[in-house]
């Protein structure tokens, strides 16, 4: 029978409920694949979006424990700060542009009787040119505010909408955090959501109020920029042994902190999200195995159902390949129905979501690619046997089946 016969006598006499929710199930798995994989691609490159606002040129210092002992929990717990000196020692070296220490914390903020729980980022005055963040009226925490401990504050965009829904200047308006009253000296340009992180809905006070508020003496992370002309990894080992020396560690004790580059950070973020679209990979491929077993099992009804018509065939004079090329191009016809409803329902509730989240959706060819080969591998395979036993079948007992 020829292939086009197959698929019209499948969609118009053989495509009944019990095939559509093997379709169905087909349309699932392969939709699971590219809606997974699409998402963590995106927040991948949105990820890499933040290193790229910085340069290449900047280090980032943070603090962590490497520790397989007991007690490793209750010192990385203890050690989620960095010493509060960090950023000046930064300064200090002659190849550091810029540095600036950065606190995050969080609260509820409000104008009036009106409160919205944000972050609460700590920031020194090098923050915005070393993120790359501008300003959109007034300006950002200076150095005298830092000195002073002046009650200041920068709000993101979103936080600006939020509090001034009119659209009145927040300029010159006081916020109250913790009890404290701070006055609005500047807004942010829009930025987006920058990887996870709403860099709109945040509020920007001078690092040692921040560290006074939160009675936190240290810093979450310090960015430091290296001059052009310097060599990068040089200054990365530079920093460490003077960072080592202000914290006074011992020659062979090991580092509770990490400067690590923009490329070192791009590698680990690659790696790390490398092996779990492989877990996503492997767990949507359950659903296309279940699929699959389903497909299978319609198949094997159908030929039961058949078995006359299979008889007449073979009585006529059809051959067992005819047979056999018969039943599986029906598995691949639901197969291809299926990967092809679930390329379409994956694309659409991935980009659906990554629009809800404000990400710039990022599928490509690849994931789609990867989906549709191993909904069609799913399909294939599982059809074989149903086709195999079908092509077994013998004429006469065919004939008598009642």
């Amino acid at each position: 029978m020829p292939a086009y016969r197959t698929v019209r006598d499948f969609l118009i006499r053989q495509l009944d409920a019990t095939r559509l929710l093997a379709v169905l199930g087909v349309a699932i798995g392969c939709a699971n694949i590219i809606a997974l994989i699409g998402v963590t691609d995106t927040a991948k490159y949105q990820t890499f979006a933040i290193l790229r606002d910085v340069g290449a040129n900047t280090l980032f210092i943070t603090s962590f424990v490497e520790n397989e002992e007991e007690d490793a929990p209750q010192r990385s717990q203890a050690m989620a700060f960095l010493p509060p000196d960090y950023p000046a020692v930064a300064r200090a070296n002659a190849d550091v542009e810029l540095a600036a220490g950065v606190l995050l914390m969080s609260g509820h903020v409000g104008i009036g009787a009106d409160r919205i729980y944000t972050t609460i980022e700590g920031a020194e005055p090098d923050y915005t040119e070393i993120r790359g963040h501008g300003i959109a009226s007034g300006r950002f925490i200076e150095q005298a505010d830092e000195d002073s401990r002046a009650l200041v504050c920068c709000l993101g965009s979103e936080i600006v909408q939020e509090l001034f829904p009119d659209g009145s200047d927040p300029l010159g308006r006081e916020l109250v955090l913790r009890g404290k009253r701070f006055e609005i000296v500047g807004t942010m340009i829009e930025k987006g959501l920058v990887g996870i992180e709403r860099m709109d809905h945040r509020v920007f006070i001078p690092l040692t109020v921040c560290q006074e508020l939160y009675n936190t003496p240290g810093v979450h992370t310090v960015l430091a920029r290296v001059r052009e002309q310097a060599e990068l990894e040089q200054v990365k080992q530079e920093l460490e042994q003077e960072l080592r020396a202000s914290a006074g560690m011992a020659e062979d004790a090991p580092s509770d902190f990490t400067v690590a580059s923009v490329e070192d950070l791009t590698g680990i973020i690659s790696s790390t999200t490398g092996i779990f679209e492989f877990l996503l990979v492997g767990i949507s491929s359950v659903a296309l195995l279940v699929a699959g077993i389903g497909i299978m099992n319609v198949m094997l009804m159908q030929v039961m159902g058949r078995t006359r018509e299979i008889g007449v065939r073979r009585a006529v004079g059809a051959r067992r390949r005819d047979i056999y090329r018969q039943f599986v191009e029906e598995a691949v016809v639901q197969t291809l129905l299926g990967t092809a409803c679930g390329v379409l329902l994956g694309i659409w509730s991935a980009r659906a979501f990554l629009v809800y989240m404000d990400w710039v959706p990022h599928l490509t060819t690849a994931t789609v690619l990867l989906a549709v080969f191993f909904s069609l591998l799913s399909g294939l395979l599982f059809g074989l046997y149903p086709a195999l036993y079908a092509s077994r079948l013998k004429p006469i007992d065919c004939l008598r089946y009642e």
